[in-house]
């Protein structure tokens, strides 16, 4: 089964959560599970779920999330499509000031901007899965 584009945005909406996705390429369902590397991953409640991966791995394609390099790029690239200038500057002032990460979350969360950063990106996420593919 090919991935179509609602398992594209499907599998970018889990991405963006912090999921790690799986597709079966026979059945075309998606699988997934948080990051087994995050603090405080509870693998247990998951057992079932791995297991079923690992016996059949060869069928599925494994979707990561972005790291921090891309997902930085990403709030960079937000930041520089912004026609408004005072807050364009500011959003890359935050970015290469200490903890850019919460920084710019902080002043986005707070802006008129702040829906056309969620739009951004998840677009990002949903050619970040086709470079996947």
């Amino acid at each position: 089964m090919e991935l179509t584009q609602q398992h594209i945005e499907e599998i970018a909406e889990f991405l963006e959560c912090g999921m790690v996705c799986y597709f079966h390429k026979p059945t075309g369902e998606i699988e997934w599970h948080p990051d087994p590397d995050i603090p405080f991953f509870e693998p247990e409640p998951w057992e079932d779920l791995f297991e079923k991966i690992d016996s059949d791995l060869g069928n599925y394609m494994r979707f990561q999330q972005m790291d921090s390099r891309e997902a930085f790029q990403v709030m960079e690239d937000f930041a520089n499509s912004l026609t408004d200038v005072f807050f364009r500057e500011h959003l890359l002032e935050q970015l290469s000031a200490r903890k850019p990460f919460q920084n710019f979350k902080f002043v986005i969360e707070s802006s008129k901007y702040r829906q056309e950063w969620f739009d951004f990106r998840r677009q990002a996420y949903i050619e970040y899965v086709r470079a996947q593919i």
